[in-house]
């Protein structure tokens, strides 16, 4: 019996000493600043370092960006105390990284100069060490834009960002493609050629490379297209 409560009074001591537990703004602010480092993004934030918050193990600390800008972060736990709160980081077009830190940030660039229209490969990009005072829509993973085609030139040595590229189509205009039609239980399949551009489950002119007929369909995926009609 002594020995029983002797186990539950030293979970229950265990339990409450967590409980009481707190962790600093310091520390938040230090996870932060390492967050908004992955996503690359510049830390331009304030957090009374002294103030304490209630304990929160770091696996249960959610930080999102509530303003999809990096202007609002909001910085919550969700166990074993819920808690949250928001915090302003001031980012604006303008901002300038570079001189407020000598920071650099590795961003995706040419080798050499494209012209637009050229489609990008694995072996026309490299990763450089620069500074940056835009960080909207910047490309961030090499197979992001690999494949993609350039919407205007960009010179070697310029960061590249997502509207610097056409639209990335699922199925795009003249690529070669298999048409897919069921009829009860038998499936046919055809090549064919793609007469338009076209997103997931997007209505799509196809080309039969054996008949010559032309048929609608819908792009499945960027190798598919499936007949959802009879054909006349």
């Amino acid at each position: 019996m002594y020995k029983f409560l002797s186990i539950f009074f030293v979970i229950l001591f265990s339990q409450n000493t967590q409980a009481s537990s707190t962790i600093s703004g310091k520390q938040i602010s230090e996870i932060l600043k390492s967050w908004l480092d992955d996503n690359g993004k510049p830390a331009n934030f304030e957090i009374l370092e002294t103030i304490k918050y209630p304990y929160c193990e770091t696996p249960n600390l959610i930080i999102s960006d509530i303003s999809a800008s990096y202007n609002l972060i909001k910085i919550s736990c969700i166990n074993p105390n819920k808690w949250s709160f928001i915090t302003r980081n001031k980012i604006k077009k303008d901002f300038s990284y570079s001189k407020k830190t000598k920071n650099q940030f590795k961003v995706i660039t040419l080798k050499k100069t494209k012209s637009a229209g050229s489609t990008i490969t694995e072996h026309d990009l490299i990763v450089i060490k620069k500074k940056l005072s835009k960080f909207d829509n910047l490309v961030l993973e090499k197979d992001e834009i690999v494949g993609r085609k350039l919407k205007n030139s960009i010179s070697s040595g310029k960061p590249l960002y997502h509207n610097n590229f056409e639209k990335k189509w699922l199925i795009e205009k003249n690529s070669l493609i298999v048409i897919e039609n069921k009829i009860g239980n038998i499936t046919i399949k055809e090549d064919a050629v793609a007469l338009d551009n076209a997103d997931f489950m997007g209505k799509i002119r196809v080309k039969n490379v054996k008949s010559g007929k032309i048929i609608h369909g819908f792009a499945e995926n960027e190798k598919k297209v499936v007949l959802r009609t009879k054909q006349n």
